[in-house]
């Protein structure tokens, strides 16, 4: 436990551990992670969410006593992931391991291949109007996209009919205007991502060529042609020969 929990728990609140989440590589060992939840002085119980949402913890009775700090008068924001990091001293890996469901590793890349394309952020919702400048047809089962920006100036791409014969569609948004290629390995990404998080496969596999022990990440070639062999299993030892 660090900083941040001592201040939660000055606050009046006490921390109360539930079922159990994951287990992360801690030092030479692991460390089991619970759900979270605080108490206040009231009895009211709150869960803290597994995931990066912000959340406040309002001043109690304790700082009108004159018991707390003058900087917690109004309270302390924070945010859930700071919360488990700073409750069971999470280091990067730990932490990616909890909140993203893969290691620190594949986190560093994927945020390294968004810089690169420029890509800010994706979500699936009710489509958006925006100015039009192009159309691509990008794979993943997405088909076209619409490219242009918002009035504001603001890069976007929208999958131009609805994802999966529902309303919504993917929406991603760019730091500036992206190439045909960007939007492939946006999507690429975003499969990366929701791929891992859900458990549909694992960052560690057995090569079906060689018979190793591989991380995705050993694969050589782009995001897409690490996506491609990963799926195959193979992790590029025979176009290596």
């Amino acid at each position: 436990m660090g900083k941040l929990t001592e201040q939660i728990q000055s606050l009046g609140y006490h921390f109360l551990e539930g079922k159990p989440l994951m287990s992360v590589p801690a030092g030479a060992g692991f460390t089991e992670i619970r759900q979270l939840s605080v108490r206040a002085l009231d009895g009211q119980i709150m869960e803290i969410k597994r995931d990066t949402s912000p959340t406040l913890f309002p001043g109690g009775p304790a700082y009108r006593q004159g018991v707390l700090d003058g900087s917690l008068a109004d309270g302390l924001k924070t945010s859930c992931d700071a919360i488990y990091r700073d409750y069971y001293s999470l280091d990067d890996n730990g932490h990616s391991l909890l909140f993203f469901n893969y290691s620190a590793r594949t986190k560093q890349y994927l945020d390294a291949e968004k810089a690169r394309i420029g890509l800010i952020s994706y979500k699936e919702g009710i489509p958006e109007g925006f100015f039009a400048l192009d159309q691509y047809a990008v794979g993943q089962g997405i088909g076209e996209m619409d490219i242009g920006h918002y009035a504001d100036g603001r890069f976007v791409a929208q999958s131009a009919h609805p994802l999966f014969e529902e309303e919504y569609v993917l929406r991603m948004h760019f730091s500036r205007f992206p190439s045909k290629q960007d939007v492939e390995d946006a999507v690429v990404i975003r499969k990366m991502e929701r791929d891992f998080k859900l458990g549909r496969h694992r960052e560690i596999f057995i090569c079906n060529d060689c018979g190793e022990t591989k991380h995705w990440l050993d694969i050589p070639g782009s995001i897409s042609e690490k996506l491609r062999l990963r799926l195959q299993r193979k992790c590029g030892c025979v176009a290596r020969k």
